[in-house]
């Protein structure tokens, strides 16, 4: 029972972070709606495969590596921000394709490309997952915690993220959602792909601020 309310806090903050709108519900929704609900569970596996990867990574301090490198974190957050645009502009294209606002989803092109690996890919194109994970062990987990906690941290952030992003592809996958999506198919596009390129510049424009500053330091 010790360690009960540090795992309790590290859910906690997991379980917010998770709910903030960003690149992974965007993915999840957009392809719970346009192709299927089992589509939407793929890109959910791939989501939580790469959490896993970045929390697993920060426990052996690759987070606190990141940092220091202070070059290979810049690289890693840039690589990360040009596979955002590409999604997004990729989804930008699926809504200028639409030829008609029709009373069935018409499938983009983008959608033929596998959810898992868009899933996969989107999480893991965000580095900041570790170093965020890295700052989060330090708060919360004692420096003479047991194994089986490490264990379970990992098990509850799993379980938490298959909850939170497989409700959001069943919720997004569902009937009057996906007619809601119907009837606005090509808008909805293009704001899922808007918001995707925005994320990517906004993550590119946080390494130019930070060269800029290291450059007149």
């Amino acid at each position: 029972m010790e360690f009960v309310p540090n795992l309790l806090t590290l859910a906690g903050m997991h379980i917010l972070v998770a709910m903030l709108p960003g690149p992974n519900t965007v993915v999840v929704g957009w392809l719970s709606a346009t192709r299927s609900r089992y589509d939407g569970l793929r890109a959910v596996a791939g989501i939580v495969l790469a959490t896993l990867i970045w929390v697993v990574l920060a426990l052996w301090g690759v987070g606190a590596v990141l940092v220091e490198a202070g070059w290979l974190y810049r690289s890693l957050r840039l690589l990360g921000a040009i596979y955002l645009i590409y999604v997004g502009v990729r989804m930008l294209r699926a809504g200028w394709q639409r030829k008609s606002e029709t009373p069935t989803i018409e499938q983009p092109r983008f959608s033929s490309r596998r959810p898992f690996v868009t899933g996969l890919f989107t999480t893991l194109s965000n580095p900041k997952s570790a170093v965020f994970w890295t700052s989060a062990f330090l708060v919360a987990v004692p420096s003479h915690a047991p194994t089986w906690f490490y264990v379970a941290v990992i098990a509850v952030i799993a379980v938490q993220s298959v909850l939170w992003y497989g409700g959001l592809a069943l919720f997004f996958s569902t009937g009057f959602a996906r007619l809601q999506y119907v009837r606005l198919a090509r808008r909805l596009d293009v704001l899922a792909g808007g918001i995707m390129i925005l994320l990517g510049l906004k993550l590119a424009d946080e390494v130019r601020r930070e060269l800029m500053v290291r450059a007149v330091s």
